[in-house]
């Protein structure tokens, strides 16, 4: 991973995306493109406060701020002795970050729980993890550190997606101490777990298999049960759903993990 691609707003989540980012950028010797979006909607709505102004004052008061985020932003950047570039774009957030994500190795998002605007956000790392050319690490607003030395989780079941978050995830899996592959209940297919752990051997990824049954319990519990228990940095999981209207369909452990992060995921399409 050389290339990150660190989605920059001033939001509850901007410190823990940062902290991700640096990280990262530490471990792989890595390079930080920081894209700041401003949606069209902030310049037609401005601030609640500012309905009555006109729009001329509200697009000042958008531009001076948007100049105090990055002053900060570039202010962490220059003490954390990291490369790193800086782009601003106005216009919708998703497509955006989805374009900038073709020649990024990986995308530095939001995951929850959040205190406010927690659907919005969801749907917005949601949406550019179903567009991206990249795996999103979505991080949870209290993360304080990435921690790639702990052991790593693979939520496998045989999809297509599950194996774009394999392979997408490589880079940090060859790092990680133990290399857990958790299967709940595995269906018959032409891709087990047992297939997924040699991939990984080919590079020099050992892998465990762990084999679940559900029991009384559903899926999204079982992998949380399990992270927890593994003492986990990161869940490598597909994402699953599409984008329709601008309002992300996930399945439910998808979406239930994207909104209670237990640890960082890693999310591929």
């Amino acid at each position: 991973m050389k290339t990150i691609l660190l989605h920059v707003e001033n939001d509850e989540g901007l410190e823990a995306r940062l902290q991700a980012a640096f990280d990262l950028a530490r471990a792989f010797d890595a390079h930080l493109h920081c894209l700041q979006v401003t949606p069209y909607a902030a310049y037609a709505l401005g601030d609640g406060g500012m309905s009555g102004f006109p729009v001329t004052s509200i697009i000042e008061a958008i531009e001076k701020q948007r100049r105090i985020d990055r002053d900060f932003v570039e202010a962490r950047l220059k003490s954390e002795g990291v490369s790193w570039d800086w782009a601003a774009r106005d216009g919708d957030s998703v497509v955006l970050l989805a374009e900038a994500s073709r020649l990024a190795d990986v995308v530095v998002m939001s995951a929850g729980p959040f205190e406010r605007t927690s659907k919005l956000q969801v749907s917005l790392t949601g949406d550019v993890t179903i567009q991206s050319a990249a795996p999103v690490l979505a991080v949870s607003p209290s993360l304080r550190q990435l921690n790639l030395a702990a052991p790593a989780v693979v939520a496998w079941d045989g999809s297509r997606e599950a194996a774009t978050a394999l392979r997408q995830s490589l880079p940090m899996l060859q790092r990680a101490p133990q290399v857990h592959i958790l299967t709940v209940e595995e269906k018959p297919s032409d891709f087990r777990a047992s297939d997924a752990a040699r991939y990984l051997s080919r590079h020099g990824v050992e892998a465990e298999v762990i084999e679940r049954s559900k029991g009384g319990s559903g899926i999204e519990d079982i992998i949380r049960e399990e992270v927890m228990r593994l003492g986990a940095g990161y869940l490598v999981q597909g994402a699953y759903g599409h984008s329709r209207l601008r309002e992300t369909l996930f399945g439910g452990v998808t979406l239930g993990l994207l909104s209670d992060a237990p640890v960082p995921l890693l999310l591929a399409h």
